[in-house]
């Protein structure tokens, strides 16, 4: 029996088994684990905050990435709004209601938030 067809065979198994392994770790991967948001901190997931509260609370935020003083205000008045905790912290709660106010309004920034703000 040739040697040829059983070499083949494993390299194809091989081949599924590692392309399984690798389509299951991209998609148990895709979105990182976002904890809070807060006072002080910067980036991306801040920038998402405060789209989010320009687009529900009209507050005038400079969309730049940075918390202040003013994105924790709204920040308090848009979890008073929604019945939320009013503790100035984006947690799960509050970020998967700024998330549905970007995805309503926000409409390019959807995915980037998704993977920036901590939700459900």
């Amino acid at each position: 029996m040739p040697m040829f067809p059983v070499i083949k065979r494993a390299a194809v198994v091989t081949a599924t088994a590692a392309l399984s392994v690798t389509v299951l770790a991209g998609t148990a991967s895709a979105r990182p684990s976002v904890g809070e948001i807060a006072y002080g901190d910067r980036g991306t997931g801040v920038k998402c905050v405060q789209l989010a509260l320009n687009a529900s609370l009209h507050s005038g935020l400079q969309t730049d990435g940075i918390w202040g003083a003013r994105t924790e205000t709204a920040v308090r008045q848009f979890q008073q709004a929604k019945h939320l905790d009013v503790d100035g912290i984006v947690g799960v709660q509050t970020g998967s209601q700024l998330l549905e106010v970007i995805v309503h309004n926000e409409h390019a920034w959807g995915t980037t938030c998704w993977e920036n703000l901590p939700t459900w």
